[in-house]
């Protein structure tokens, strides 16, 4: 099978990490999940060889029988962050789509790098850099608690860290792509400079729930989920979506987020604004999740004046 190695994590804790096999998530040391692999102690010993081998820049002896494929891919900077290796004695199977990326988070941007960084569905280029908003444009909404989690531990993690998380897009509202990442936090300049560094697999498929989609869905209704702290737009669904910039940019305006910090118990009452002229009656409220301690996204309910159903009495 093809086995992805997390350099970062390996060169990190000195023992090869496994990232993902045969299309799959493992996230473990391999000498942790080499039997579950199907690697007895020389399988385990070869492919420790391999990795340690392609890393420090040594060749791989030829062996009879024995098929050995490597492949790195770096991050549009230039680092090492995984290397997908195959070693068997076959032929190796299709290699499974990686894609590498960094996200600076002082900058709040990500460029992306490997095998198909056209997959995310915002038009990005290899190595293009863009606002952190551009990797949400077509995100799941029900992945929007985990990743906004992942982004607030690498504002809080230690070198080294690993953050990692399954998420699904939706480019243009067409067929899913869904993606399972793990990256390596990266801490220096005293606390100064923060990157991550993933690694992204695609992988054929995973259950969605459907809850906030849903809601929107039959409420004809328009969603903006917003991470807090930032101000950052995560995705729009319903049906206004995409939203586009000009017009999330006119809602954030006139939406106040800071309300949402209040710890009295009580909810922020609905407001009016206007989108090109349009008016609308916004509600807006914390999706709390597991990682409340860091912060959660924040959701924005847009419906037309006109088809707001007034409050009870």
């Amino acid at each position: 099978m093809w086995l992805a190695v997390d350099i970062i994590g390996t060169r990190h804790t000195g023992e090869v990490f496994i990232h993902s096999a045969a299309g799959e998530r493992v996230a473990r040391r391999l000498k942790r999940c080499a039997s579950e692999l199907g690697l007895d102690r020389a399988g385990e010993a070869v492919v420790r060889a391999v990795v340690e081998a392609t890393l420090d820049g040594r060749s791989i002896p030829a062996v009879d029988g024995l098929n050995v494929e490597t492949h790195q891919i770096d991050a549009a900077d230039g680092t090492p962050v995984g290397l997908i290796l195959w070693v068997g004695t076959r032929k190796p199977d299709p290699r499974p789509t990686y894609n590498a990326w960094v996200l600076d988070m002082t900058a709040k941007t990500t460029r992306t790098s490997g095998d198909d960084p056209g997959m995310i569905g915002d038009g990005r280029q290899a190595g293009e850099e863009r606002h952190v908003q551009h990797l949400f444009t077509w995100l799941n909404p029900e992945d929007a608690f985990s990743m906004v989690g992942g982004y607030y531990d690498a504002l809080t993690g230690d070198d080294g860290d690993l953050i990692q998380s399954y998420w699904s897009l939706r480019p243009g509202g067409e067929e899913y792509v869904h993606m399972w990442s793990s990256c390596r936090l990266r801490v220096t300049d005293e606390g100064e400079q923060r990157h991550l560094y993933g690694l992204t697999l695609k992988i054929e498929h995973r259950e969605l729930e459907a809850n906030i989609s849903s809601l929107i869905r039959f409420s004809n209704a328009t969603l903006l989920l917003v991470e807090a702290r930032d101000k950052i737009p995560l995705t729009t669904i319903g049906r206004l979506a995409p939203l586009g910039e000009n017009r999330i940019t006119q809602v954030m305006e006139q939406v106040n987020l800071d309300e949402l910090t209040r710890t009295d118990g009580q909810t922020p009452s609905d407001q009016k604004l206007e989108i090109n002229g349009e008016r609308f009656i916004a509600s807006t409220f914390a999706l709390h999740s597991a990682r409340e301690k860091h912060g959660d996204p924040v959701a924005i309910i847009l419906l037309v004046e006109e088809d707001a159903v007034p409050a009870p009495v």
